[in-house]
């Protein structure tokens, strides 16, 4: 025997799922995430330049090319999206001879871990949705020299810095 207020529950149900997104973006628990322009630049010029690499910069059309060298090594670095749609750049900014990685939270891959980039970009999306600030994980693509170590910079402190916000 099916209840009379089966219906009614169910479109009382449908109705709360739809109104409580939309009321979330307004009702906020901490100060607003960096602006998009608020990008890795500036954490990757200054973790290089730190580093000891003479580090410069060029605004491309879709992105900034980060050519930094540090005697025999060169390396050119650019932001690429979580969901991996701008990876095979880093291919384009290589030489025949470099060896491209991605570095993300600190790690090394050969390849970018699109699983991790995307899952961390959705998780961090819903949390800032809701309120909750949280700081987006940056993906970097890399294209290194043959004079260059990766493994031998501390890339997990270039994971562990703040975002440095654009100009209000």
């Amino acid at each position: 025997m099916i209840s009379s207020h089966a219906p009614k529950l169910l479109l009382g149900l449908s109705l709360v799922l739809t109104i409580v997104p939309k009321a979330l973006p307004q009702f906020q628990l901490a100060d607003r995430p960096p602006p998009a322009e608020a990008r890795a630049e500036a954490r990757t010029i200054a973790f290089l330049a730190q580093h000891g690499y003479e580090v410069h910069s060029k605004q491309r059309r879709s992105d900034t090319l980060i050519d930094a060298t540090s005697g025999e090594c060169r390396l050119r670095v650019i932001e690429v999206d979580p969901n991996g749609s701008h990876r095979d750049n880093v291919r384009l900014i290589a030489g025949q001879a470099d060896r491209t990685a991605f570095i993300f939270d600190g790690e090394i891959y050969p390849d970018q871990p699109m699983v991790l980039t995307a899952l961390s970009y959705t998780w961090t999306r819903l949390l800032n949705r809701i309120g909750v600030a949280a700081q987006r994980k940056i993906v970097l693509g890399v294209a290194a020299s043959q004079g260059c170590s990766l493994e031998k910079l501390p890339w997990s402190q270039i994971a562990d810095q703040p975002l440095v916000s654009g100009p209000a």
